[in-house]
């Protein structure tokens, strides 16, 4: 029933992507017929190879800058189709190089990161589901898909661009009275960071833990924003432990952070000068990560920095749900339990947790104190606890729906952990 009652949520509150030109549409005419292929939206990135309409064979290969993060991120939108016969999609992967935070020295992105077994499908932006698994055709996946439509939008994940964000933010603040929406900040590029602030109930403020959720350090990772999505809806649902954390919480949520490469269809991740999630440094780079660190300070200047999450995907293999757990010497000194605790809270709702020991890597050992979640705890208070959570995409379960489960999940671990030290 809980699942029904998010997954209900989450339809009311998802808005379809704003437009916004960018890249460019090809068209191939068989008898008069356009069967097209554009990419001219937010979030949009295909570079066209070949594009048959005889056959319904689309060739692309992913239009990311790689200075702007690893290519592999695709999203497209296929108009003037037969209905009659498949659209086949064949998605080559790129051989560009791209910066190791960790070496210094350029690499090759495995193929593996451009090629989810099945992509997203969608005719209208608003429900995305998976098309049938790809099959591996050399250096190219080749996925088929019929459809009853003339025009398909297919993504390497179902898409969520800083529009989406800010209509989601539109949505709650206007549904919930204890909701305020506000802008994080602006980019370098210009563009805002809807937020969201979630307090219901007389509980003054200062007598509230914080808890902080943000997605999309990485723009190719779409996961991170759908699960928090999934939770915002699981947290305003009439759920008594919803209810509960709101009432005696308060609740920050930022669904894109590097708003800038997920506008444009970069990858983000490995991205120069920088690597956003990297840049949690006294002087960072990128103006958003500055502010909510302005913001993180001011609470825990309060006490109240309680809990911080940091939603990302993780490598196409990896098929478990995952937290990147900070070992005890670099966690807070009254932080330790809580961070086991919780821990056992997530393996109660998940089942399985994948726990990746997290400490300074020997090669770059400065690198670890960049990242966002070491940076919080070495900035806030002595209970304050924080995870890198990561959701598999490379399964049936990464879909909007699949990921507001781990959300709500998520939010049921917070609320057992925080009325557990209220009581």
């Amino acid at each position: 029933m809980r699942l029904i009652t998010s997954l209900i949520l989450l339809s009311l509150y998802f808005i379809p992507t704003g437009y916004l030109s960018q890249n460019h549409s090809d068209t191939s005419i068989i008898s008069g017929n356009p069967f097209r292929v554009s990419s001219n939206f937010e979030g949009g990135s295909a570079r066209v190879l070949l594009l048959d309409a005889q056959t319904q064979t689309v060739r692309i290969t992913p239009a990311g800058d790689p200075k702007r993060g690893m290519p592999n991120w695709w999203y497209l939108k296929v108009d003037g189709i037969d209905t009659s016969k498949a659209v086949i999609l064949e998605v080559e992967a790129r051989d560009d190089l791209v910066m190791d935070e960790l070496s210094g020295q350029g690499k090759k992105v495995n193929p593996g990161w451009t090629w989810p077994v099945c992509a997203a499908l969608s005719t209208d932006r608003q429900h995305w589901i998976q098309t049938a698994p790809g099959q591996k055709q050399g250096n190219r996946m080749v996925y088929q898909i019929k459809s009853r439509s003339a025009s398909l939008w297919l993504a390497w994940g179902p898409p969520f661009t800083p529009a989406d964000a800010q209509a989601f933010v539109n949505k709650m603040t206007k549904a919930h009275s204890y909701i305020k929406g506000f802008t994080l900040g602006q980019s370098r590029e210009g563009r805002s960071i809807p937020a969201l602030k979630i307090s219901e109930g007389s509980k003054p403020a200062l007598q509230r833990p914080v808890v902080w959720i943000d997605a999309r350090h990485h723009a190719w990772e779409v996961g991170g924003s759908w699960v928090g999505v999934g939770f915002t809806a699981w947290l305003v649902s009439d759920q008594p432990q919803a209810r509960w954390l709101r009432q005696n919480a308060e609740l920050y949520f930022v669904p894109v952070m590097d708003v800038d490469r997920v506008a444009t269809g970069d990858g983000g991740k490995l991205s120069q000068p920088q690597d956003h999630n990297l840049d949690w440094s006294e002087k960072p780079h990128y103006p958003e990560i500055a502010v909510a660190q302005k913001h993180i300070l001011a609470l825990a200047k309060e006490g109240r920095m309680n809990l911080f999450l940091d939603l990302h995907n993780p490598a196409p293999g990896n098929k478990i749900q995952t937290a990147y757990v900070i070992e005890k010497p670099y966690m807070p000194k009254d932080a330790d339990a809580r961070k086991l605790r919780f821990v056992e809270l997530m393996i109660e709702e998940f089942g399985e947790l994948k726990q990746n020991p997290a400490k300074p890597p020997t090669e770059n050992p400065e690198v670890f104190h960049r990242v966002s979640v070491p940076w919080v705890l070495e900035h806030s208070n002595t209970n304050t606890i924080a995870f890198c959570i990561e959701t598999p995409w490379n399964v049936p379960q990464g879909t909007p729906e699949g990921y507001a489960l781990v959300g709500q999940k998520l939010g049921s671990a917070i609320e057992k952990l925080l009325q557990e030290e209220e009581k």
